[in-house]
């Protein structure tokens, strides 16, 4: 499986361009923010980057190479960043499942049967937002919010490759409150909105035996993508007894987006 924090970071990155559609234009910094395009109104940070964003300004304002009549065209801006660090979510929150328990992939046509352990991290996530005036700023602020505070939108979700099916888990936003905090800067004509999210995402942690061990199913090919299941009984006969295994049938889950 891929590593938690990258499918997490993609769904975080679609979650915001979802924001950036639906934005009103209520002065005209904000109005060209809308028009301009997600690829061009966005960008990552390369970590928790309070201390980085002049730089990253400084780097956005030299890569804009378009010919813009007004002053500060690369402005407004959405720079957002993740932390890098890892934290359980709280358990009165929700708990891990720290036990190993025996699951099937829903649309596995080979029904294998893999072991799964599933961990709730803490991901505290910025959202710094640069604007050429006050105003501007602070409506991009209050539309965040507003999106966030949506219950369509207190959740959504990120999607983890196991044994080569993308499988949607979720990912949780605690609020109730979205402050936007004015950062310390030296950049004239510019406001600096910093927004703290803290989110709890599901982290799912798939497990499966080595190609050819002795508890492998041989049902897959020994990659990631199509590995192998783990051996199970189907049918037992006894004296006095005789059944399937499906009365003893793994666990099977269905996350409905």
């Amino acid at each position: 499986m891929a590593n938690f924090t990258d499918p997490i970071k993609a769904a975080f990155g679609r979650y915001l361009q979802r924001f950036y559609a639906q934005m009103v234009g209520d002065t005209p910094a904000v109005a060209e923010f809308a028009r301009r395009g997600f690829s061009r109104a966005a960008v990552w940070a390369p970590g928790r980057m309070v201390d980085q964003v002049e730089d990253m300004l400084a780097a956005w304002r030299k890569n804009d190479t378009e010919l813009h009549p007004k002053p500060n065209p690369y402005l407004p801006i959405m720079i957002a960043a993740m932390s890098n660090d890892f934290t359980p979510a709280p358990t009165d929150y929700v708990r891990p499942l720290a036990d190993e328990a025996f699951v099937q992939l829903p649309n596995d046509p080979k029904a294998r049967v893999f072991k799964l352990r599933v961990v709730v991290a803490n991901v505290k996530t910025q959202v710094a937002i640069a604007a050429p005036d006050p105003g501007s700023a602070k409506s991009i602020a209050m539309q965040l919010d507003l999106w966030c505070k949506a219950l369509s939108n207190r959740r959504f979700y990120s999607r983890f490759p196991l044994a080569g099916f993308d499988e949607p888990w979720p990912v949780a936003l605690e609020l109730p409150e979205l402050l936007a905090v004015p950062t310390p800067q030296e950049v004239k004509n510019l406001t600096l909105l910093t927004v703290d999210i803290d989110m709890h995402a599901t982290v799912p942690m798939l497990m499966h035996p080595a190609h050819g061990a002795a508890d492998a199913d041989g049902k897959g090919l020994g990659t990631e993508d199509d590995p192998d299941g783990y051996l199970v009984v189907t049918e037992a006969h006894g004296s006095g007894y005789e059944g399937t295994w499906a009365d003893a049938a793994p666990r099977t889950w269905q996350v409905r987006e």
